[in-house]
């Protein structure tokens, strides 16, 4: 376990230091709510908790990834100026905490030639104790996420903290249910929160500690609010795009034509895209699941030139034996260890630098970060001058709505976006220009 560290004087550091107003405001914020989440979680500031914490805001908050950059920013800022207050040694700080911090400058990036702000080796849990190494070995078996780690162990360790307790096989359906009530009526949770704490520890006993849980009885359930998406209309779409420039608007524009998530817009691979059909095959989207979204054929000429610049890049990277091939599907991997250095299970966005993979620790080329994207899809809508927060998720809400006012079936829209249930669909007909098949207000008839 990472060793606590003392900074009493990191407001007056702060504002001593070299940075604009702006982020020193940022900066302070964020620590004096990390400092007061350590209080009220009888934990001191280490390495560990600030991971949790981090984990533990960004679910609370529903942040976007630039808005979780920025809180790891300051909290790096905050361990680095504990290494200069002990003199730059270690002595009283955590020797990982050190290596990490020392990579990083003030903003984020790497010191270090060939570790870039890719790097997710940081946001790897690790084990406190001999029950989290079964958790953690048992999900890494699976193969399941990184973020899905993160996830599990956080509310773990949060319930074992709520019931002050040191061991989860003592876990018991009684204390699950005084938890899933304390998220509800005093942390104010949000349902989809409440049920991602309940599947966690659900999954901890029964799938790592054997525990039949049996009832836990009629908890109080989190109130399910309802959000309408932020659409744009398509001359808002119009002036948002005009906002961006060169692979960024390439890539929201093939986000818009295709309805895609973040997530599935990052990780397209060369071998995903059919320029001649104008189809982009979408692989293991939300719940695991394959489709095919459109592509316009406006962006066939575009993509080949992009293609070729990617090219370029894999020629060189190729050519470097300290590099692995990209990353692959766990069963993949293992059937064709040569399938990395392949042309077509390239990432379509590659990023311009160089990562250390998080869980083998080899050096490779990622995909293009999504906070780097979504930061950029954000400022666009801000200067466009548009009167809504757009994001990234706005071009797929505005893909689906649009959609459904040129009188697309909800049904080939839902399977186009992914949905489960063409109930989650129908939230866009809530927000079409014309809704109830051109009803119009009373008003217009005065």
């Amino acid at each position: 376990m990472s060793k606590i560290v003392h900074f009493p004087r990191w407001a007056e550091i702060l504002d001593q230091d070299d940075l604009p107003d702006r982020d020193r405001r940022s900066f302070a914020v964020t620590i004096r709510w990390y400092l007061s989440w350590c209080r009220q979680n009888s934990c001191g500031a280490t390495v560990d908790s600030a991971r949790e914490f981090i984990g533990w805001a960004a679910e609370e908050k529903s942040a976007q990834d630039w808005a979780v950059e920025r809180w790891k920013v300051a909290l790096r800022w905050f361990f680095r100026g504990a290494i200069r207050q002990n003199g730059g040694s270690q002595a009283g700080f955590p020797r990982q905490a050190h290596r990490e911090a020392g990579h990083f400058d003030c903003y984020g990036r790497f010191g270090s030639k060939e570790l870039s702000v890719n790097d997710a080796s940081a946001e790897r849990e690790e084990a406190r104790t001999g029950e989290e190494e079964k958790i953690l070995a048992l999900m890494r078996r699976r193969g399941m996420a990184l973020k899905t780690e993160r996830t599990y162990m956080r509310w773990y360790r949060d319930f074992l903290r709520y019931n002050s307790s040191k061991k989860g096989f003592s876990m018991t359906g009684k204390g699950l249910k005084d938890y899933l009530d304390y998220l509800a009526m005093k942390r104010a949770v949000s349902s989809s929160t409440q049920k991602q704490a309940l599947n966690s520890l659900v999954f901890v006993a029964r799938e790592v500690f054997g525990l039949e849980l049996g009832d836990i009885g009629d908890f109080v359930r989190a109130k399910n609010r309802k959000k309408i998406p932020v659409v744009m209309s398509k001359e808002e779409t119009r002036r948002f795009f005009t906002e961006l420039e060169g692979e960024k608007l390439l890539m929201a524009r093939m986000q818009y034509a295709g309805g895609l998530r973040v997530s599935e817009l990052m990780r397209l691979r060369i071998q995903d895209l059919d320029l001649e059909r104008h189809q982009v095959v979408v692989r293991c989207g939300k719940g695991g699941k394959d489709r095919v979204a459109p592509l316009s054929g406006k962006l066939v000429d575009e993509l080949r030139e992009h293609l070729v610049s990617v090219r370029q890049i894999f020629d060189v990277d190729v050519q470097r034996s300290d590099l692995s091939g990209v990353h692959l599907p766990e069963a993949l991997a293992r059937r064709h260890s040569g399938a990395g250095r392949d042309w077509r299970w390239q990432w379509l966005w590659p990023s311009r630098e160089i990562s250390k993979d998080p869980r083998s620790g080899v050096l490779r080329r990622h995909h293009v970060l999504d906070r780097v994207y979504q930061a950029a899809v954000s400022a666009a809508g801000k200067r466009a001058g548009l009167n809504k927060r757009v994001t990234s998720h706005t071009l797929r809400h505005s893909f689906a709505t649009h959609l459904l006012e040129a009188g697309t079936d909800i049904r080939t829209v839902q399977d186009l976006l992914g949905h489960k249930s063409v109930e989650t669909t129908q939230i866009y007909l809530h927000v079409m220009q014309k809704p109830g098949a051109g009803v119009r207000s009373p008003l217009d008839s005065l």
